[in-house]
Formats: C-alpha cells, sequence, structure tokens
C-alpha cells in the first residue's frame, strides 16, 4: 500500500533548514518503497497550508522546480524568523495507485476537500456505497480518499469535534485505513488507523514529532546518518489499530484515543486565531485562469493570439466581427426543388458525423424540405462509439441509408499516435491540428461519393459559428477577418505561410519525420485544395441550439455523453483531448470562442455564456482516456507533460 509519514518541528527544537529539507528527503525516499506512482506534500505553517503533488516517485519530485517553490513558500517563512511561534507541520505521500488514475491531480495525495488537507494508506472498499448513502456530499474526483475528508468534514459542520467526527468517519468505513490529516481552523495534526500502520516518535525534549507507516523507517531516523537532530536513541512507538491520535502544533502534545463515536468527553480541538489558507497548483492556476482579462464585450480571453482590447475592454475579434447574415429560406427552397426527386430514389448526400448539427441538418432535410436524403460518414479512428450509435438511431428513425467509408483504422490511428508522441517531446500550441490531419480525406471522398452515386448535391450541415481562429493564431497567422471562408477559398499565400510554419516546427522536432508523412499531405491536400463548393444548409436555416438539443433528444433519444453536458463536439474522439490541451495551457478553448459568437450574434447573454464556458471546459477525463488507449499512449504521461507546459496566463 502507499506509504504516508508526517514530521512536526517547533522553534524549539532548533532544527535548521538543511536539517529540515534533509529530514522530509529521507522520510519520502524510506517511504517510497510502498509506492512510486505519484508522491505528494502538504505543509502547514501558521498562516497557510502548502499543498503540492505530482504523478511521478517521490525520488522524482523531489528534484523539480514545482517542488521545491512549494517547499520555498510553506518553510521560508518559520526558518527565516525563529522564535516562539506555531510548529512547522508536514505530511507526505507516496503513492501505489489503487484508486484513481495517477495522472489526474485531483486524485492524488495529499486530497484537499472543504476545510481538510489528509494523506491516506489503504483502500476504502465502500466508498461507493459511502457517497450513494451521503447525497448531500458529492465527490469531486476519483479517490476513496476523499470520502473520507468528506464525512469528516460533514460531520464537524453538524457539531462534531475534531476527534468525534474522526472516529465517526471510522465506524463508516469499511477496509484498510490510516490517515492523517490538517484541518483548516484548527491547530493539530490528527493520525488515525483501523490497521496500526502508523508508527511514532516523539523527540528526547518533546520538542518535535513525526510518524511513518512502517516501524523499521522510524527506527532509520533514530540511528544511523539519517538520524533527525533530536531523535537519536527514542523509542519507536505505534498508535494500534482502532485508536487515534492529536498532536497539538503548539505545545507539541501528543494524546491518542480510542475510536467511540459516543466518545462521553470529546476532546477539544485547538483553534487558529484565523483559518490557514490553503494553497494548491491546481488552485492556484484556476484562480490565474478566473482573473484573465476578457474582453467586456465577448469572453475572449488575453491569451487569445493577436487579441487586442480598446479603451472600454472591447476585443478587435468583436470589432471586426461581420455578422452572419442567414439568406433567405425561401431561395433553399427553390435550390432544392431543383433537386428533389420522388420521394423514393436519394436525391442528396448529406456530409454526416454523427454530431448534433449534421443530425439536426438530416431532420430538416427530411421533415422540413422534404427530399430524401442519403448519409455518408467517414470512419477514421475517432468516430465514437456515441456517435455511431446516435447515427443509427438518426438513420433507422428517418429510413435513410447510410454510407461508410473506412480508413485503415490500424495505420490511421498509429500516424496520430506517432504526431503525439512528437508533439509531447516538445510541445506546440500550434501543431496540435495535426492530431487531426487524418480526417481530412473526408472532403476528398464526399467528391468521389457525388461521382459515384451520380447525386450531384452534397450537402454540408456546420455552422459558422464554430470559427476558430486561434488555432491559426497559434501557428503564428494572424485572423482572417474577412467573414468566413471555406478553406479551399485561402489564398495561395495564405497556405504557403501555413506550410512554412509547419515545416519550421517539423525542422524543430525530427520526430515528425515519420509515418504519417503521406497521410498529412493528403489530408492537406484534400482541405486546402479540394473544391468544396457544396450546400451549406445553415447559411438559410436558424441555428438555434436549445431548439436542436430538444428535437434530437426529445424526437429521437439522440444521447449525450456521460462525462459533460454539453451536446457539441461528443461524437468526435478527438476534441477532449484538444480542448484539455488548450484549457490548461491558454486558459480557453474552442468552447469559449463558439460561445464569444453566440454573445455577438444575440443568442447568449454574456454571463450566461460564462457559466457554460465554466461547465464545458472542465477536463472530460473519461473521453481523454479513450482517446489515449485507442492511440496507444501512457495517459499519465501525457496529462504530466501537458500539465508542465508553461502556462500563457499568469500562474
Amino acid at each position: 500500500m502507499c506509504g504516508i509519514f508526517g514530521l512536526v518541528t517547533s522553534s524549539r527544537q532548533g532544527l535548521d533548514r538543511a536539517a529540515w529539507d534533509r529530514a522530509i528527503r529521507n522520510l519520502f525516499i524510506l517511504s517510497q518503497s510502498r509506492g512510486k506512482e505519484a508522491a505528494g506534500i502538504a505543509i502547514a505553517n501558521a498562516d497557510e497550508i502548502v499543498v503540492h503533488k505530482d504523478s511521478v516517485s517521490a525520488e522524482a519530485m523531489l528534484k523539480t522546480a514545482d517542488y521545491k517553490t512549494a517547499v520555498s513558500r510553506g518553510a521560508d517563512g518559520f526558518f527565516a524568523a525563529p522564535g516562539d511561534k506555531s510548529a512547522l507541520s508536514v505530511v507526505g505521500h507516496a503513492r501505489l495507485v489503487t484508486n484513481g488514475l495517477q495522472g489526474i491531480d485531483a486524485n492524488n495525495q495529499p486530497v484537499w476537500r472543504d476545510d481538510i488537507v489528509i494523506v491516506h494508506n489503504g483502500i476504502v472498499t465502500n466508498w461507493a456505497e459511502l457517497w450513494a448513502e451521503n447525497p448531500d456530499i458529492k465527490p469531486r474526483a476519483e479517490v476513496d480518499t476523499e470520502v473520507i475528508a468528506a464525512l469528516m468534514h460533514k460531520y464537524t459542520v453538524e457539531g462534531d469535534t475534531t476527534q468525534k467526527a474522526m472516529s465517526r468517519a471510522f465506524d463508516d468505513i469499511y477496509g484498510e485505513t490510516s490517515i492523517a490529516f490538517f484541518q483548516r481552523g484548527t491547530n493539530e495534526l490528527m493520525i488515525g488507523t483501523n490497521t496500526g500502520s502508523v508508527h511514532y516518535c516523539i523527540s528526547a525534549k518533546g520538542d518535535a514529532f513525526f510518524f511513518a507507516s512502517e516501524k523499521w523507517i522510524c527506527q532509520k531516523l533514530t540511528s544511523g546518518d539519517k538520524t533527525i537532530p533530536g531523535f537519536a536513541g527514542v523509542p519507536v512507538h505505534q498508535l494500534t489499530a482502532g485508536n487515534g491520535m492529536s498532536i497539538d502544533l503548539s505545545s507539541i502534545e501528543v494524546k491518542t484515543f480510542g475510536f467511540d463515536s459516543a466518545l462521553a468527553t470529546p476532546q477539544i480541538s485547538p483553534m487558529l486565531a484565523t483559518q490557514r489558507n490553503i494553497e494548491e497548483k491546481s488552485y492556484r492556476l484556476r484562480h490565474a485562469q478566473a482573473t484573465m482579462q476578457r474582453c467586456s464585450k465577448c469572453l475572449l480571453p488575453e491569451t487569445m493570439p493577436y487579441i487586442a482590447y480598446d479603451a472600454d475592454g472591447v476585443c478587435n475579434y468583436c470589432h471586426t466581427y461581420e455578422p452572419w447574415e442567414k439568406k433567405p429560406e425561401s431561395e433553399i427552397e427553390e435550390y432544392l426543388a431543383r433537386f428533389r426527386g420522388d420521394g423514393k430514389s436519394p436525391d442528396c448526400v448529406v456530409a454526416f458525423s454523427g454530431g448534433r448539427d449534421s443530425s439536426y441538418g438530416l431532420h430538416l432535410l427530411k421533415e422540413k424540405f422534404g427530399m430524401q436524403p442519403i448519409t455518408f460518414s467517414y470512419d477514421w479512428g475517432m468516430v465514437t462509439d456515441l456517435a455511431r450509435r446516435n447515427q443509427a438511431r438518426m438513420c433507422g428513425k428517418l429510413g435513410i441509408e447510410h454510407i461508410w467509408i473506412s480508413a485503415n483504422i490500424k495505420e490511421k490511428r498509429a500516424n496520430i499516435r506517432a504526431n503525439v508522441l512528437a508533439w509531447l517531446k516538445k510541445p506546440d500550441l500550434g501543431i496540435i491540428p495535426l492530431f487531426m490531419a487524418g480526417d481530412k480525406q473526408f472532403f476528398w471522398y464526399a467528391n468521389e461519393l457525388i461521382k459515384q452515386t451520380g447525386i450531384p448535391l452534397m450537402v454540408f450541415c456546420t455552422n459558422r459559428l464554430e470559427k476558430t481562429d486561434f488555432k491559426l493564431g497559434f501557428l503564428d497567422m494572424p485572423p482572417q477577418v474577412d467573414g468566413f471562408n471555406q478553406p479551399s477559398t485561402f489564398g495561395m499565400g495564405r497556405k504557403a505561410q501555413m506550410l512554412m510554419q509547419y515545416g519550421k516546427r517539423y525542422l524543430s522536432n525530427p520526430r515528425y519525420i515519420n509515418r504519417s508523412i503521406p497521410d498529412t499531405a493528403w489530408a492537406f491536400l484534400s482541405y486546402y485544395g479540394i473544391n468544396q463548393d457544396h450546400l451549406y444548409l445553415f447559411d438559410y436555416v436558424d441555428w438555434d441550439e436549445d431548439v436542436i438539443d430538444d428535437v434530437l433528444i426529445n424526437g429521437y433519444d439522440w444521447e449525450l455523453a456521460d462525462d459533460t453536458e454539453c451536446t457539441w463536439r461528443i461524437g468526435d474522439g478527438t476534441a477532449a483531448f484538444y480542448n484539455y490541451i488548450y484549457t490548461t495551457v491558454a486558459g480557453f478553448s474552442e468552447h469559449d470562442t463558439f460561445r464569444s459568437n453566440q454573445i455577438r450574434e444575440g443568442q447568449l447573454t454574456r454571463d450566461r455564456a460564462m457559466e457554460l464556458v465554466e461547465r464545458d471546459n472542465q477536463p472530460r477525463w473519461k473521453s481523454i482516456r479513450e482517446y489515449t488507449q485507442l492511440i496507444n499512449i501512457d495517459f499519465d504521461e501525457a496529462i504530466r507533460v501537458i500539465d508542465r507546459i508553461p502556462k500563457l496566463y499568469g500562474a
């Protein structure tokens, strides 16, 4: 199982910073024998609790700049001005993954939930039942440890002391559990175990304390070259099963107690004059994202490429935006009438991704305009199973033939894998669209299908709110301001500039010179070189998100994703991954640009758009995991690399 440990030192002990650093390092190195998949630390001083964790071994984490920054923040003040002050306290964790993927920071430890920062060794086997039995508390991560903190916080809110709350939580949980935690408003370290996997030492002068998961670890730190000053030769005690312990961080007084939810005379927890702040990297990043400057009219943030704000805070994208001028619906009626057949034979081909726009467009063509479509889908290996099920729903209910053209899926995914691995070696936001190059032959096959079927009308159901200038912006290309243009209409100069920018990145990272190059070249030709002069349905028809969702969900039992409430991009297996990258590094994604366009069109208020962006930019972990599995890359390593990319916002 995992290794947990802690060290409490008072100014009376006189431990200097170098000795303290060595003690923490030795506790980590010795404890990682119990788990090397992730590590973390929480440092409590008089003013705050600094939390840092990483999805690497403890030994690797100790070498990182982020770890050193966190330790400096938590400990420097204590050692810079020694005196009679509250203790400096640490709890640490070396993780063996048993519940919740290690690449997701929220699953690693210490876990911060409500007012509690906790480390945990063991497995709570009834964690799912406990969430179900306590519907007033909701999980925020996948790790079982979180339910312990949530229960203890719930019980303290109900009026229990910290000791009684912990005892009640141990009554509730089933499984092997040893914990240590800080509570924001109390001045104590609490420890508990139902197995006895806690061993501890009190310094000879009673001015310091440490604990670890195994007796031999304590023995290493009380004798020999790893001895912590003040602990030489002191006895090692065990906190036996069914017992808890509190360490008063003012007096270093240690008290033990048995778990008894009745607790006739409960201990009163020593309180702090003010609650400590809790500082964690993920919180700091969220705060930095929340405080970015955004356009006062739309939502575009300061990290948007080529953005500028006027004196009123309105961005240049708003100033140059050309409203979507829908063509009269009478024109499409006249246009479709030229192709409409006898109602039995196909009279148009619909490019069908299985997403909401193409699904709704199919509905309109058949039910409103009386056309008899056939649909066409290109499977390049990233069409989700959910999209396929929704395609089946639509075609089955409407009685529409569905033509599939499938690529060599194994080869396509191998190409994606090669490019994603190259990108992970040298991340660059500008080259992310390369991940999706393999789907662009869709346009080539669309033209071929017109020839094969003899049906001259190809209908696309894309909407013009989905313009994403930022993708080319990160490629160091300024936005094209003259409205919405099909890629095939880009001028030769712009195409040449794009090729030059990609070429520079290829030369700077030779790993892009891989098996995918022929496929990528074909994709570029298909997307930027082949005529796309097709019918675009939403140039004539109103696009209303609420109406579309209502028709699809209630009319066709259209299936939603279980990792997001948003209905956009849920049929695209790549979207969750690349939008996670954009959000993590730049603080915004496709959702921000899409909602900004809706604001400009008068479809959403700015406040409502902001609510939707905050909701839709949450990581879709299930979809991201499925993506990494499909292309056979390591999920944890990919998330670790993305997490460490320098951020474009102040963090």
